[in-house]
């Protein structure tokens, strides 16, 4: 049941991220912030999925994954 919520606030926090490190004017620190705070979005997701998930954990880990390296930060450095 907290599946699609979980997918669906993880791709939004990966949003919110991305725009955050958006702000910056310095291309380094655009990349650093993105790098740190998706990984760390990453890490709290991925706890989250292991806890509500039980079912689909290795399903709901790979999800994740394919998500965090699929979302690209390049329009940060464009």
């Amino acid at each position: 049941m907290f599946v699609q919520p979980i997918f669906v606030c993880y791709v939004l926090a990966l949003a919110a991220v991305l725009y955050i490190a958006s702000r910056p004017k310095n291309e380094a620190w655009n990349l650093y912030l993105a790098f740190i705070l998706r990984w760390s979005v990453f890490i709290i997701f991925t706890i989250l999925s292991l806890v509500y998930v039980t079912e689909n954990t290795l399903i709901a880990v790979f999800l994740l994954v394919y998500l965090n390296t699929t979302f690209n930060p390049k329009p940060i450095t464009a």
